[in-house]
């Protein structure tokens, strides 16, 4: 059944995003690890491109990662090597050696007890089974160990995960105790913070920790929620969740927020859309890692299918790791643009859905593989070049390669981009053939194809061909030109012989579309 969780919403600030189905019932010449159960998650893993990913790079254990949640099992065999380890600390000596404040802080801190032991609670009578499991399930997907002929992996292979426990064991919590974990993962040297719990309620403080971490380099990744859609609801616009919504009406994209998709890319049932969520993953059928204390009854140490955009934020987060590991001197916004522009574009899975679902699904392999060959760090000026290359169109921005658009079927002959009217984005046109047709196609800065027109066949023909595309921008219009090369044959006479001269004409034709 559903674990929703409206009790606790009501009695406190912030409640887990859960909403978990609990029933226990490889790409071609890509890196797949030797776990045993990894067979469970291949499917997962397939469709947001990892073993991809993995081709070129498996983590590092110099990346930190931040699981703001109930904790983490980090006695657990198939993520100890992976936890992170406070080097200012010295263990057991009951002294605050580093002076933040936290005593014998060697793994994280525990914000529930005010204590040492980031690891979930088993012995409180109120908690909750799914709560408890949940920081394991999430502390697995983004650095279960990988390769080590163990249980299952995790996006991660090697990574530096950081447990902090600010959700109690029955699933309830407070922005307060929130905010301060969020402010010690910065202090303490976190590249991402994977936030998988849902507040109804905006809280000033919380927002301006999380901002001011983000500033700091932090890549902030948030889950949607998953409660509103059974009641009817489900349209963040409309009754927006925290923290995922605290950059909704801001111009920067400062949270990556996260809803969840079925192994189709279908949006699932349960999940919340809107203009909060900026990416999707796949949210059902997760297996993980578990909490794993048999002497109280949490006697498997990994599962599912786990179920909720619990699960698909962590996925996110991992990606965000992975990216990090591959480029260390990206900031936060490098890393965000890198996963947004190289999304897998699943409209036409979820046409009741248009324009709420964010850039897309993730796609990690692509996200690792357009940018691996360049080390330099985005640009974010006006400037952008478009290139193709056979059916394919890559955008470059400061020697940064990302993946734009498919053309499938087709084969490019021209690509051209302008600024949209409002100035804010990118539009691109490509001219290409499609079997003896000629068409141009019209994509948003983000890659999305939103209209396809026909170049007339009386305008071309064997000898009078379209070889490029200029956009014209003037103060009321804009015109896509095509230019047209004419073969021109001729017989002139030379002497006794009469020869064929072969030549090029440019012709250009205009063409109004964009006024439609």
């Amino acid at each position: 059944m559903f674990g929703s969780y409206h009790n606790l919403a009501k009695k406190s600030i912030l409640a887990l995003s859960l909403g978990i189905f609990f029933v226990f019932s490889e790409s071609a010449w890509a890196l797949t690890p030797n776990d045993p159960l990894y067979k469970e998650q291949s499917v997962m893993w397939d469709q947001i491109g990892a073993p991809k990913a993995w081709d070129f790079t498996t983590g590092s254990r110099r990346v930190v990662i931040a699981t703001i949640d109930t904790g983490a099992d980090i006695w657990h065999d198939d993520l100890k090597a992976n936890i992170w380890t406070n080097p200012y600390e010295i263990p057991d000596n009951n002294y605050d050696d580093d002076g933040d404040g936290y005593v014998d802080d060697i793994h994280g801190w525990n914000f529930i007890e005010d204590n040492n032991d980031v690891r979930t609670s088993v012995l409180d009578n109120v908690g909750d089974p799914e709560a408890v499991n949940h920081g394991t399930v999430i502390a697995g997907l983004v650095g279960a160990v990988g390769n080590n002929y163990k249980g299952l992996a995790g996006l991660n292979w090697q990574v530096s995960v950081m447990p902090l426990r600010a959700v109690a064991s029955d699933g309830s919590g407070s922005y307060i105790k929130v905010a301060k974990a969020v402010e010690y993962a910065v202090n303490h040297g976190a590249d991402v913070i994977s936030m998988s719990i849902v507040g109804d309620k905006y809280d000033e403080g919380l927002k301006q920790v999380l901002y001011q971490a983000y500033k700091k380099g932090v890549v902030i990744v948030a889950a949607a929620g998953n409660d509103q859609r059974r009641n009817g609801g489900g349209d963040l616009n409309q009754k927006p969740n925290y923290p995922i919504c605290f950059d909704l009406s801001e111009a920067e994209n400062w949270i990556l927020g996260v809803s969840s998709v079925d192994n189709q890319d279908h949006l699932s049932n349960f999940a919340d859309f809107g203009q909060c969520v900026d990416i999707l993953a796949p949210g059902q059928n997760i297996f993980s890692l578990q909490r794993y204390a048999p002497m109280y009854g949490y006697g498997q140490d990994s599962g599912g299918p786990w179920q909720g955009t619990s699960f698909a934020a962590p996925l996110v987060a991992g990606a965000a790791a992975l990216l990090k590991a591959e480029h260390p001197d990206w900031s936060a916004k490098e890393i965000i643009r890198a996963l947004l522009l190289n999304t897998d574009n699943i409209d036409d899975k979820n046409p009741v859905f248009k324009n709420q679902l964010g850039f897309g699904r993730l796609n990690i392999g692509r996200a690792v593989s357009a940018s691996a060959d360049f080390k330099f760090p985005i640009s974010y000026s006006s400037w952008k070049q478009y290139l193709f290359k056979d059916n394919t169109i890559y955008i470059i921005e400061n020697g940064v390669k990302y993946f734009f658009a498919d053309m499938n079927n087709a084969s490019i002959i021209s690509v051209g981009s302008t600024r949209s009217f409002n100035g804010k984005s990118d539009e691109v046109f490509a001219l290409i053939k499609r079997d003896q047709q000629y068409f141009v196609d019209f994509f948003t800065g983000t890659g999305r194809q939103w209209q396809e027109k026909a170049l007339p066949s009386s305008d071309y023909s064997v000898s009078n061909l379209p070889i490029k595309i200029v956009v014209v921008n003037n103060a009321t219009d804009r015109k896509v030109q095509i230019n047209f090369s004419q073969k021109v044959i001729k017989k002139v006479k030379k002497g006794k012989k009469i020869i064929t001269q072969t030549s090029s004409k440019n012709s250009t034709k205009s063409y109004n579309w964009l006024s439609d």
